[in-house]
């Protein structure tokens, strides 16, 4: 900035000095007027020979200094010339200089900014990581979380299969035993008939004597034959399944392709005693007999019903008029009789496991 202002000054005084020099020049341009003038005023007065050679001399004097002055003018015009001609490259230098110093500039400009850019996107990629490092680090926290509760629940399951395989061989042998075919014991349940009906005593007005009602004894629950629920076990005593027969194989292709395939349920049959309870009232109503089992959970028995039922007492049967002042109840009693029974059972254990 000072080697320009510096150069500004020099023009200005380059400049002074031009105008002054043209100043004179005017004036030179003016004293040739005069001349003539005075050549002219030489030739009108007739001046004298001297005062004209002195005036020549004079002339001569200030031609020269002209000259001389022209000669300075054209120095100095060649000075200015090149001194313009230095400023000029000068001012090249300094433009061609700041060219480069703004190329300079815009190149670190332009660095700076992709520089930044590049900055930018190093953040968002660090941003980007880090917001992915923490959804691996909640995945990873999840995937923990979920591996030590899968791992409770198969301990947990582990502990619930041991449990489960003890029930399961519990309910095993339960089924093996209920489904066994040769049990020697076996609880069954049933429909029993027996050839004497449970009296139902009860009194029913028949007529009119003297003015009083007469009744007469009856029983609800006439009949010959009654139908009662038993429940009971048998016991085998003697084992009448067939044993299983063994065929010989046949590689005849004829005969393979012929034969039809036979059931394959093996029934199993014995003989045995059975000994239950009836009715509501188990332990006054008793069944005994011999038992046969056949098609694996069938028994059919035959015995005797032993059981405590309500009978008339004294001179009184079925029909008789209860005389005047008598009561019903006085006259029944509790009696043990023994009746022959028939009866159909099941093993109820069995069917409930029997393959389907």
């Amino acid at each position: 900035m000072k080697n320009y202002l510096k150069r500004i000054l020099v023009l200005t005084l380059l400049i002074t000095g031009i105008q002054t020099y043209a100043q004179e020049l005017d004036s030179l341009a003016t004293i040739n007027r005069l001349r003539h003038q005075v050549d002219s005023l030489i030739e009108q007065l007739e001046i004298s020979e001297t005062e004209k050679t002195l005036l020549q001399e004079k002339l001569t004097l200030q031609i020269e200094n002209i000259n001389n002055l022209e000669t300075q003018t054209t120095l100095l015009q060649e000075t200015i010339d090149k001194m313009e001609q230095k400023e000029r490259f000068s001012i090249e230098k300094e433009d061609l200089y700041k060219e480069a110093k703004e190329r300079e500039i815009d190149y670190l400009r332009n660095n700076i900014k992709e520089k930044e850019e590049a900055l930018q996107h190093e953040k968002e990629n660090s941003r980007k990581l880090s917001v992915e490092t923490e959804r691996y680090r909640v995945l990873n926290d999840s995937l923990k979380t979920n591996l030590s509760e899968a791992e409770k629940r198969i301990i947990r399951t582990n502990e619930e299969l041991k449990y489960t395989k003890q029930r399961a061989k519990e309910a095993e042998a339960k089924v093996n035993a209920a489904t066994a075919r040769k049990k020697k014991v076996v609880a069954i349940q049933g429909i029993a008939l027996k050839t004497f009906r449970t009296p139902n005593w009860s009194i029913a007005p028949d007529k009119i004597e003297d003015g009083s009602i007469v009744y007469r004894i009856v029983n609800k629950n006439g009949g010959e034959v009654e139908f009662d629920y038993t429940a009971g076990a048998s016991v085998m005593l003697w084992d009448l399944s067939k044993k299983k027969k063994t065929e010989p194989e046949n590689d005849t292709v004829r005969q393979k392709h012929i034969e039809i395939k036979k059931f394959d349920q093996e029934f199993s049959y014995s003989l045995g005693l059975y000994v239950g309870f009836g009715g509501s009232n188990l332990f006054k109503n008793f069944y005994v007999g011999p038992s046969f089992k056949f098609l694996d959970f069938f028994h059919l028995t035959a015995g005797i019903n032993i059981c405590e039922y309500e009978m008339l007492t004294g001179n009184f049967q079925e029909g008789d008029i209860l005389p005047t002042g008598l009561s019903l109840t006085d006259q029944i009693s509790k009696v043990w009789k023994p009746k022959p029974f028939f009866s159909l059972s099941f093993d109820l254990d069995f069917i409930s496991y029997i393959k389907k």
